[in-house]
């Protein structure tokens, strides 16, 4: 029953992974929203959206007021995964961050036994930040409980996510911005599935994001994963458009040299200083087989006495979703 168990663990990570050779743990790896998503590992250089929470921890002390999403993830009929973060700001340099991620795939069943075969994975954290210099270096942790299932057999481990961000004003005149960031993710013990232990796939990532005038941005990623040779490389780009509407677009090259082109959209709702931002991507991952993914992020207003501690040149409320 244990090989059954094994093969069935392999047949369920041919498909749940974006590169081949890629631990168990899938939901480590896809878990994250549209925008994230959207726009590759330059996502890391993200300094106060909400969407660059999953791509790097040290986002939670930059959100200004009460934020969350929440994003359905579909692999067409393959798994499904739902994931969402909750910032709560109240405590000033001590945000804290909730999030959860729930991932699932229809069973199969056992040519031989006639069992089914279920798979899913689970996970809860919750962090903080803190800034440093002036409040522009700004870094982040996260801990995490992670648990799968596999038919009968389950593992369960806790793991870290750690990051770091700092944006640079170029000295050029107008509005330019560069940010840097770092960040290391599933930081921890791997899990045990049928006495055979599988890591998890930590990985660390460096990200830049180039702002111009607020509404034109540029991203780059690079990723490396710790268990495996070779890195992932990304270039996106986004465009703020009639005050609602974003579209974005990027190139990513996998570990394993294969090229795909995601392309996706937003759009900003705002009512009463209250935002609602819906993203939509088209990740097409291999040759037979592509993702949809749909976040609906929710914003509350800044309370007007900490409105005032904002430089209006850099913090415009308008623009705040544009990771600015």
């Amino acid at each position: 029953m244990k090989k059954l168990l094994l093969i069935f663990t392999v047949f369920v990570l041919s498909f749940c992974t974006e590169s081949s050779g890629q631990t168990t743990a899938s939901a480590l790896d896809i878990a994250g929203n549209a925008y994230e998503k959207n726009i590759g590992y330059g996502s890391v250089g993200l300094f106060n959206n909400i969407g660059g929470i999953s791509a790097n921890p040290s986002v939670i002390p930059n959100i200004n007021s009460m934020s969350g999403s929440f994003t359905y993830i579909d692999y067409i009929e393959d798994f499904n995964m739902l994931y969402g973060n909750f910032i709560y700001p109240e405590l000033k340099n001590f945000n804290i961050l909730g999030k959860f991620g729930y991932f699932y795939m229809p069973s199969k069943t056992d040519v031989v036994t006639g069992e089914e075969l279920g798979y899913s994975e689970f996970f809860l954290g919750a962090g903080t930040g803190y800034h440093f210099l002036n409040k522009k270096l700004s870094v982040g942790a996260v801990i995490n409980f992670y648990t799968a299932s596999i038919a009968k057999e389950s593992g369960s481990t806790i793991f870290f996510d750690l990051g770091a961000n700092y944006p640079f004003q170029l000295p050029v005149v107008g509005y330019h911005k560069l940010i840097v960031g770092l960040r290391i993710l599933n930081l921890g013990p791997g899990v045990s599935f049928a006495g055979e232990a599988s890591p998890l796939p930590m990985n660390l990532n460096l990200g830049l994001q180039y702002i111009y005038d607020h509404d034109y941005k540029l991203f780059a990623g690079l990723k490396k994963y710790t268990a495996y040779e070779g890195s992932s490389y990304s270039l996106g780009g986004e465009i703020f458009l009639l005050n609602s509407i974003f579209l974005r677009a990027s190139i990513i090259q996998d570990i394993n040299n294969s090229i795909k082109y995601n392309m996706g959209l937003g759009l900003d709702v705002n009512y009463s200083d209250y935002h609602f931002l819906i993203d939509y991507v088209f990740l097409p991952l291999e040759a037979q087989d592509t993702s949809t993914i749909i976040t609906l992020s929710f914003k509350f207003p800044i309370k007007e006495t900490e409105k005032k501690d904002f430089k209006k040149e850099e913090e415009n409320w308008e623009n705040l979703w544009t990771s600015e």
